[in-house]
């Protein structure tokens, strides 16, 4: 029985904490944000915590319009977990580029501002 506990308190763990995403400025307008996920999360679980975390942080900067500068992806075969890294340049509201931007409180949904007060995503859900 205890066995049992330890294992799904353990199962329970990688599911709760299996990103990790960290931010790099590059200059004053772009950043990097660059992601590792479990194996579980898989390349798609990584690019969308990568991305939901450059949402975050456009709006954490006091802006709303992003576009991404750079993608990459790369799944390590031995270990499973994937790495997400994304170059962002925040795109000022009343620029001729804001037109095609993202819009990072849409990204995030209606619930935005929640997710924001909680920060980057640790999970891949």
């Amino acid at each position: 029985m205890k066995l049992v506990s330890v294992l799904s308190a353990g199962a329970l763990l990688l599911v709760t904490a299996c990103a990790q995403t960290s931010i790099q400025p590059m200059s004053k307008d772009t950043f990097k944000v660059a992601t590792q996920a479990a194996p579980a999360c898989g390349p798609n679980g990584a690019r969308n915590v990568a991305f939901k975390s450059a949402s975050v942080e456009v709006i954490r900067r006091g802006h709303d319009k992003f576009v991404l500068a750079g993608d990459s992806h790369n799944s390590d075969f031995w270990s499973g977990n994937h790495k997400q890294d994304m170059v962002v340049r925040v795109v000022p509201e009343g620029s001729p580029e804001a037109k095609n931007a993202l819009s990072a409180r849409e990204q995030l949904g209606d619930n935005w501002q929640e997710v924001v007060a909680k920060g980057a995503p640790t999970t891949c859900g």
